[in-house]
């Protein structure tokens, strides 16, 4: 396995908290499936063909993640509006 160093930035009340850590390929991956990575994002559209087969992954992944929870999302909508519907 090979870590790498990563910055993550995560919203504070007061300001932005820079963490640094050592992680895997596949933590890393993990991360920009769940969190999105707009520096990635970017690049695919500035520069797609720089893009690594597992940066690829993570988007492609991302974008498969954003449309399950969307479904989710219109399923549990509707549901309450059946049970509003109900009562």
């Amino acid at each position: 396995m090979t870590r790498k160093k990563m910055v993550i930035v995560t919203p504070n009340t007061a300001h932005n908290v820079v963490v640094k850590t050592c992680m895997t390929d596949q933590e890393r991956n993990i991360i920009i499936s769940i969190w999105d990575d707009m520096d990635l994002r970017q690049k695919l559209e500035d520069n797609p063909y720089s893009l690594t087969q597992d940066e690829l992954m993570a988007l492609q992944n991302n974008d498969q993640l954003n449309t399950k929870l969307k479904h989710l999302l219109a399923d549990v909508l509707i549901k309450k509006a059946l049970i509003q519907v109900r009562n």
